[in-house]
């Protein structure tokens, strides 16, 4: 996927950790759901750098945004095609789907698992971390990760 070898290039090229969630993470992990987007986070203190360094392919803006049961400071790139979300961890929270509570989404680039997927080893969400999110956003999309993820 050129989407995702593009932006893996650009993290190496500018020494970005990441971790990447959503349903790039769920696919590493065999899930079967078609991918809508890339969805990564990367350390506030290189976020910013990186937004500037790839402006030319930016399509939504670096703000905070609180949409979709997501509350964070993340930018949109679009490269060939693909949407590219990165995210700072300054803060995220996401909102509980039961409640419409907001939580804490605790980023922790050390606890990634290696996965590799299209050709490419990715440092993604844990396994239990990427579960225990999706099943409190609780949307359509998630609760089918779950269900792929959990087996059942």
């Amino acid at each position: 996927m050129k989407a995702l070898e593009w932006i893996e290039d650009k993290f190496r090229e500018y020494d970005t950790p990441r971790l990447y969630c959503g349903g790039l993470a769920v696919k590493a992990y065999g899930g079967t759901r078609p991918l809508n987007d890339i969805d990564v986070f990367v350390p506030d203190v290189t976020f910013w750098p990186l937004v500037e360094a790839l402006k030319d392919h930016i399509r939504k803006p670096a703000i905070r945004q609180c949409e979709a049961g997501w509350d964070l400071t993340y930018v949109q790139f679009v490269y060939d095609g693909m949407k590219i979300e990165i995210g700072s961890d300054d803060t995220p929270r996401i909102q509980d789907g039961a409640t419409g509570q907001w939580c804490a989404l605790e980023i922790d680039f050390d606890d990634a698992e290696m996965r590799t997927y299209e050709e490419c080893d990715l440092p993604v969400m844990a396994r239990d971390k990427l579960i225990a999110y999706k099943q409190i956003l609780a949307r359509e999309v998630d609760l089918i990760d779950v269900a792929e993820l959990t087996d059942g």
